[in-house]
Order: C-alpha cells, then sequence, then structure tokens
C-alpha cells in the first residue's frame, strides 16, 4: 500500500503542480479570500480552461481510489470497511501531503512564482497558514465522505454482477 500511495501523491502532486504552472488563475478559488479580492473574477474563457487543465488532477484525485477499491473488491474480496478505510487513507494521504508540502511548505514559505496571480505580488495572503489548515479540514471531511461513497459505490457494482444471470 505505500507504493501505491507514493504513486497516488506523486500523481496528483504533479498534475496539481502543472495546473497552477499553467495558469495559477486556473485555481484562484483555492486561494485565500485576501489574495483573490484584489484581482477581477475568472473569465468565462478561463473558467472552461481550468476544467480543461483541471481534469487530470481530478480523474487522478477521485478515479485512482475508486480503481483501487475497484480491483480490492473484485481480486481480494475486500469488505465494504476494508474499502472504506484503504481509499481513506489514500485520499487522506494527500490531503496532508497537499497541507504539509504543497500549501505550508511551497505556497506559504517559499511562494514561486508561478504561484503568484499577476497583481497580487508581496500579498501578505501568500503567508495564510491558518486558511489552508482550514482547507485542510474540509479535506478531512471531504476524505471521510469520498471513501464512504466510493467503498458504497463498489458495493452496489458488486452486488449487482452478483445478481446478473449467468
Amino acid at each position: 500500500m505505500l507504493i501505491i500511495t507514493f504513486i497516488y501523491n506523486l500523481l496528483t502532486t504533479t498534475a496539481l503542480l502543472l495546473l497552477v504552472h499553467a495558469n495559477p488563475r486556473y485555481m484562484m478559488q483555492d486561494y485565500p479570500p485576501q489574495i483573490t479580492a484584489h484581482i477581477p473574477p475568472q473569465t468565462k474563457a478561463e473558467k472552461k480552461a481550468s476544467l480543461i487543465y483541471g481534469f487530470p488532477f481530478l480523474f487522478i484525485l477521485a478515479g485512482f481510489p475508486l480503481v483501487l477499491g475497484l480491483i480490492g473488491k473484485f481480486s481480494l474480496q475486500q469488505s465494504f470497511l476494508q474499502i472504506g478505510l484503504q481509499i481513506f487513507a489514500l485520499v487522506f494521504s494527500f490531503n496532508l501531503l497537499d497541507l504539509l508540502i504543497l500549501d505550508w511548505l511551497v505556497f506559504c514559505t517559499l511562494t514561486p512564482p508561478f504561484m503568484v496571480l499577476p497583481g497580487t505580488e508581496g500579498n501578505p495572503g501568500y503567508k495564510n497558514y491558518h486558511f489552508h489548515f482550514i482547507a485542510f479540514l474540509k479535506g478531512s471531511l471531504f476524505s471521510v465522505i469520498a471513501s464512504v461513497c466510493f467503498a458504497g459505490l463498489i458495493e452496489a457494482v458488486f452486488y449487482l454482477i452478483s445478481i446478473l444471470p449467468a
């Protein structure tokens, strides 16, 4: 599971950093309000592009745990609880990495230029560790909800397949 977690976190982190590197405005909804208050809202073109560029990140973020759960159910005959805990551990690991490495170390401490929204250079919001901790707490709740929903979905698929005529 450790290697799978490493691969998942590497893929999600890479996809997220590529998204922000393409244009930090694509992720401006995740920036502290004290930063975004000083810039215009996303244009329609930016919203569309953020969906296109953001798809690989969301696909990895949600798809990888779902596939892992399906493999666990169909190959290893894991229970709902086992699948739910496995998915929770995976999603929560990225949430923790996101807080400690991406948010606190890279965003708040190092603040590389590719993460700075144009026109907000030097804004004190880039050092808002509290904002990112609150986002981590929300992500923790998301980790619980996602793991229960995904495990339930996997159980439902497994049940439906089991009642199909042979």
